[in-house]
């Protein structure tokens, strides 16, 4: 009889530690929440062409699942998000972390393509997509962007509590402001 208890005590433990690195995984897909805009501004100076940098702060971003990133005419940037072959993800959990709300897609995009225009000092333009073509993309321009923000991008560069305040408080987590920038940027399926 004893040698049944150890046997399921056994098979508890092995269950519990196999479930608790399922949601670590998970949980290793960032959110808005999840990202510190100080560690986000050590990147900040970089530049398309630093291939480091750019894959640096791509991992760095919300929805940070990167299936790959192009640089097209050494101004504009595409990054394509979604699993890649091997990836220590599932599709589950790349879709629970994308499109879990309606919203979530709209903040993501919106919350990189500022940080990228912000860290980035040569990009002129983000697309930003899924590997699905089912799926919505979206292209931002740096000049337009710029317009519809309080400050241009450089003051944000310095000042993380400014960049957190207005632009992230202030215009992502805004379901009008989103709007109005989803306006003058248009989703595309």
């Amino acid at each position: 009889m004893k040698k049944w208890i150890y046997i399921l005590l056994l098979m508890t433990v092995i269950l519990s530690a196999c479930s608790s690195q399922d949601s670590e995984k998970e949980s290793d897909i960032k959110g808005i929440e999840d990202i510190s805009l100080n560690q986000l501004s050590k990147h900040k100076n970089s530049y398309i062409g630093d291939n480091g940098a750019i894959g640096a702060i791509l991992s760095d971003l919300p929805g940070n699942v990167i299936r790959e990133y192009e640089i097209a005419d050494e101004k504009a940037l595409k990054v394509t998000y979604g699993v890649k072959e091997n990836a220590t993800y599932t599709e589950e959990q790349f879709d629970a972390s994308w499109f879990d709300k309606k919203d979530t897609i709209e903040k993501n995009y919106l919350y990189n393509a500022l940080a990228l225009f912000i860290l980035i000092d040569n990009v002129e333009q983000v697309t930003l997509k899924m590997n699905s073509n089912d799926e919505p993309s979206v292209t931002f321009k740096r000049k337009q962007l710029e317009k519809k923000l309080p400050h241009p991008f450089k003051e944000y560069k310095d000042d993380t509590a400014l960049w957190q305040k207005e632009l992230v408080d202030g215009v992502v987590k805004s379901k009008e402001k989103r709007k109005d920038v989803y306006k003058a940027f248009p989703m595309q399926k």
